[in-house]
């Protein structure tokens, strides 16, 4: 889907092989599979990149590709208010030191327009197995080296009362901790694992590796959250512990394969008690692990990945019996019952979000571009995740929008139509809320478009209860291509007047949804007969003989 829909090499592209963005950032990417780029070829890639973007932003864009027009302009739509665009090119081309310190003193210039770009060649594309996760609640119990100065270090400590202490630590006792518990329990109470970020992480490669005695300096060192602990010689005993701050710090130190009892030196450590559990300290541990997190540039999300509802959605809807979900809430840990659901089972907490905001809240537009507004606004977070949830229903939301997944995928097989294949990969979160619209009616729960209970929390249990037939997902798939015709009959009517740019901005707005919930309440007969046919699939059951 992503293939079909993003990819616009060809005439007229304006440099641009692939576009994509995850909401927040538009990737427009370029492949070159010359292995002798010299510097000026790959800066004349970003040159013609820039133009594009310019000639987009200036609405001067007649002389490129229909794909290419497509492409950036849903894309663009989609992006939040900020319109970040990083410019991306892959190659088979060995990009030397050298090289990479002229681009990068090019990316500083007026040229490309202030735009991040990125270079992978082929040794950064080498692919890593993946690495499994189980989440532990805390490592019991270890102990970390003190860095003792030439003149004794007497004042290596500094203490907050007895609540805790700021001290220089050994990187090789980091190094020593991430090797026995990196992956049962080190990152438990930190609000992610380490996610990548190449800056950041060739940063801490580069002052290991060269400038290993500033890096005391050049580090905002790491931040532990412990049940007790207590000085032993020089060491420091840490019990029922968790690093709440600095997992990129840490990973990278203990993956390199430069330190040791030789190559040693000092980082900043702080070790804080909770007073009593952490799991019972009223969120203490968790608050300072967001407050500290929430100085570097994170999601929304992660900083609720502790948080007592999230843990709560997780273990709920994992216990849910034959209708169980294996719900992730913090990046890089897999929940524990992930290998024990199928594949589709396997969901975030943010996309769980969308689903409740799109459908049983029918704000499809909003659920669809604002992943980060859910966890960043109190009154919507309260909302979506602080409500009672129904873990049936729950199910049966990702098990329909699976099943939307699963359609799109066997539409765009099927069709070379790159406006249709942009329509039904935008229009997901309005099919789904038009979808559970028809549900609400069905039930009784609203009349018309203009009830009051249309946007109210008033969907509880299975949405398909013990459907007999072995015909349901064709008849969601006829559901959804039904769906689809008449949002696209509206669209082809409305966007003119309504000056609608793209399939983005059709989807997205709050004021086009009234409209097509209004569009759907007035069917002629014949779509209304045929819209009755297709659900039943929500009112049949199997009988009891």
């Amino acid at each position: 889907m992503d293939i079909k829909s993003g990819f616009t090499d060809g005439p007229n592209d304006g440099g641009i092989d692939f576009v994509y963005t995850d909401g927040e950032t538009l990737y427009l990417i370029q492949g070159k599979s010359s292995d002798s780029l010299s510097t000026e070829d790959i800066k004349n890639v970003f040159r013609k990149m820039a133009e594009t973007v310019l000639n987009f932003e200036d609405k001067k864009y007649g002389q490129y590709s229909s794909m290419l027009k497509s492409a950036y302009l849903n894309a663009y739509d989609d992006l939040n208010d900020d319109k970040n665009i990083e410019f991306v090119l892959f190659t088979h081309t060995t990009v030397n030191d050298n090289m990479r310190k002229e681009l990068l003193d090019f990316s500083k210039s007026d040229t490309i327009n202030g735009h991040e770009i990125s270079i992978y060649d082929e040794m950064e594309l080498q692919i890593k197995d993946a690495i499994l996760f189980q989440d532990s609640d805390l490592v019991g119990e270890d102990s970390i080296e003190m860095f003792i100065e030439d003149n004794g270090g007497s004042n290596n400590i500094l203490s907050y009362g007895s609540a805790g202490i700021i001290v220089n630590v050994k990187a090789s006792a980091i190094k020593r901790l991430y090797e026995k518990h990196g992956k049962v329990g080190l990152f438990s109470y930190n609000i992610r694992e380490h996610i990548n970020q190449k800056s950041v992480d060739d940063g801490i490669d580069n002052t290991i590796k060269n400038d290993k005695d500033n890096f005391w300096f050049y580090n905002n060192g790491i931040t532990i959250g412990c049940e007790d602990f207590h000085k032993d010689g020089n060491k420091i005993k840490l019990y029922d512990f968790s690093i709440i701050n600095g997992a990129q710090t840490t990973t990278k130190i203990g993956e390199s394969k430069l330190i040791d009892s030789k190559y040693d030196f000092a980082i900043v450590c702080k070790i804080v008690k909770a007073g009593k559990s952490i799991s019972q300290s009223d969120g203490f541990i968790s608050k300072i692990s967001e407050a500290s997190n929430s100085q570097k540039p994170i999601k929304q999300r992660d900083l609720k990945s502790n948080a007592k509802e999230q843990k709560i959605l997780q273990s709920k809807c994992a216990k849910n019996g034959k209708y169980a979900l294996a719900v992730e809430i913090k990046r890089g840990v897999r929940p524990a019952n992930y290998k024990k659901v199928d594949k589709w089972q396997r969901v975030t907490n943010d996309y769980l979000g969308q689903l409740i905001y799109a459908c049983v809240f029918q704000h499809p537009g909003p659920a669809r571009n604002g992943k980060a507004t859910m966890f960043s606004s109190g009154k919507l977070y309260k909302q979506i995740f602080l409500r009672q949830h129904d873990y049936d229903t729950l199910y049966d939301l990702v098990r329909i929008g699976n099943t939307y997944d699963e359609f799109t995928t066997e539409y765009i097989k099927k069709t070379t139509d790159a406006e249709m294949i942009s329509f039904v990969k935008n229009g997901k979160f309005t099919v789904l809320g038009v979808l559970i619209y028809c549900v609400k009616k069905q039930k009784g729960i609203v009349n018309d478009f203009e009830s009051d209970q249309v946007y109210k929390d008033n969907l509880t249990g299975l949405l398909v209860i013990d459907y007999p037939y072995n015909d349901l997902d064709k008849n969601l798939y006829s559901l959804f291509d039904f769906i689809i015709r008449i949002l696209k009959r509206l669209y082809d009517s409305k966007k003119t007047l309504m000056k609608i740019t793209s399939h983005s901005n059709f989807f997205k707005s709050e004021s086009v949804y009234e409209i097509i919930l209004k569009e759907f309440d007035s069917l002629d007969d014949y779509d209304q007969d045929k819209l009755e046919s297709f659900m039943k699939i929500f009112i049949e059951k199997k009988k009891d003989y």
